[in-house]
């Protein structure tokens, strides 16, 4: 799915009607009829219910909301301040009617949309205001008014708190980040009918990913005369002392994803830990106990077995392990074609110490880093500390183009950036997810795919929605999560 800058969707609103006829009007009616099928499934009850409609489309919508409502039976009051020269009078009403609102009236918020382009002052504000104060469910008409719907929020101004969003056809792209959820609050966004166009005309670097593109993406059943060694030879160079369940994590997922075969390539002190928890894991071991320092026996033969080769989690940050990375990147400079690359969690630490590695990361290899992790990559490019997420997401996509790299940069709605866009946003996840290892059993996710021959940017793609789901699935009967929990449910 497109995710569309605010400067362009009324572009697109244009051209859908230019093509198929549809009037404008036509497009605020299928907008209030989603809207208020999604507004009765959430408030199943008809009760009490404040709508505030604004000036422009987004006001048209809400006051088109207010009618279907009291069709169905709901009692709604309608403040309508879509006409600028007269919110002045209206706001002395405005305040008694609030003092006097009833508990449990539900609000409907249209007074802005996306169009906003400044932050929204005296008099809306105070109207904006008033419904902050309120202690009630609110509901955002395509998006909370005030809102930017691009990137962070006005340094000014006010914005509504909406409990809930629902928005039209396509996201706003400042719903993907944290700073805006206290104003946007759950969003979903409903179909009106445009999605079936692809707009050439419209370019946007964004998209979010939808489970129509992983059925595209997904591999079709396995041929019946297959055997391993179809499915790739993934090698896992992980953990040091106090953090072999790390690498124990990744190389479960990294199985459990079907690749054919596995080596993790470990300390000594490893080998005991993996080969009881995953006798299916083939162990190469480091002439050090504690640390990896070692490039593995498999590097160094003429032909090495590897399609893919992942590094990181639980690896610790030694001297040693840090010598290892540069002679493994050093190592890629002269194999043409090269398997593909997964760094994550301590490997991408290393690179922040030694920003020299960048240079040698092979084309197409995959970073996941967290957001700290990223910063430290980022300063280590000479990038300046991401001041808001979404400021963080822009340099993951320079530094995803420059390093012709692909950067998933973790989060509730983790971004797989590309050296070409688009970029993909992936909606799935919950935060029982935020529990230790997870990120570990991502990059095995990652890793497993790359060796069964997956292209980068897929594996990617790919290998977070999978891991979001799974653990979708996992928190459906669980509040909390062990990152085990999301291996068994991939």
């Amino acid at each position: 799915m497109k995710v569309f800058r605010t400067k362009d969707i009324g572009t697109v609103d244009l051209l859908y009607r230019e093509i198929t006829g549809v009037t404008e009007q036509d497009l605020i009616e299928r907008a209030a009829h989603a809207f208020v099928q999604a507004f009765i499934r959430e408030e199943k009850k008809p009760g009490r219910v404040l709508v505030v409609a604004g000036p422009g489309n987004n006001g048209a919508d809400a006051r088109s909301v207010a009618r279907l409502l009291t069709e169905l039976g709901w009692q709604t009051d309608l403040w309508d301040f879509s006409e600028k020269d007269q919110v002045e009078n209206q706001l002395a009403d405005w305040t008694g009617y609030l003092q006097n609102l009833p508990a449990g009236t539900v609000v409907i918020d249209g007074l802005f949309g996306s169009g906003l382009t400044r932050p929204v002052t005296d008099p809306y504000a105070r109207i904006i205001e008033g419904i902050n104060a309120l202690d009630t469910t609110v509901y955002a008409v395509d998006i909370p008014s005030g809102l930017a719907g691009d990137g962070i929020p006005f340094t000014t101004g006010a914005v509504v708190k909406a409990s809930a969003t629902f928005t039209f056809q396509f996201p706003k792209l400042s719903f993907f980040f944290a700073e805006n959820y206290p104003y946007v609050g759950q969003w979903e966004v409903l179909d009106i009918g445009m999605g079936g166009m692809a707009y050439p005309e419209v370019d946007t670097p964004f998209r979010m990913t939808e489970e129509s593109d992983i059925h595209n993406l997904f591999p079709r059943k396995r041929h019946p005369f297959s055997f391993k060694n179809n499915y790739g030879h993934a090698l896992l160079i992980a953990g040091s002392l106090g953090k072999m369940g790390a690498a124990i994590l990744s190389a479960r997922s990294c199985l459990r994803v079907g690749t054919g075969l596995l080596t993790a390539h470990l300390p000594g002190r490893g080998e005991i830990p993996m080969q009881t928890s995953l006798p299916e894991a083939m162990v190469s071991l480091d002439s050090h106990r504690d640390v990896a320092g070692d490039l593995p026996h498999g590097l160094l033969v003429p032909k090495t077995p590897y399609t893919a080769i992942g590094a990181g989690p639980g690896l610790g940050t030694s001297g040693e392990t840090a010598g290892m990375l540069w002679d493994l990147l050093k190592w890629f400079g002269n194999k043409t074609p090269c398997p593909s690359l997964v760094l994550d969690a301590d490997a991408l630490n290393i690179i922040s110490e030694h920003p020299g590695m960048m240079e040698y990361l092979p084309r197409g290899t995959v970073l996941t880093p967290h957001p700290g992790e990223f910063d430290r990559l980022a300063r280590a490019c000479g990038m300046a500390r991401a001041e808001s997420s979404y400021l963080r997401a822009i340099q993951a996509v320079e530094m995803a183009v420059e390093h012709k790299i692909i950067v998933v940069l973790k989060g509730r709605y983790t971004l797989i950036a590309t050296p070409t866009a688009p970029h993909w946003f992936n909606p799935a996840g919950n935060p029982a997810m935020a529990t230790a290892g997870s990120g570990d059993v991502l990059t095995g996710i990652i890793l497993g795919l790359l060796a069964q021959g997956f292209e980068p940017r897929t594996a990617a793609i790919l290998g977070v929605w999978l891991h979001a789901r799974a653990g979708d699935k996992a928190a459906a009967t669980d509040r909390f999560l062990l990152a085990g929990d999301i291996i068994e449910n991939l």
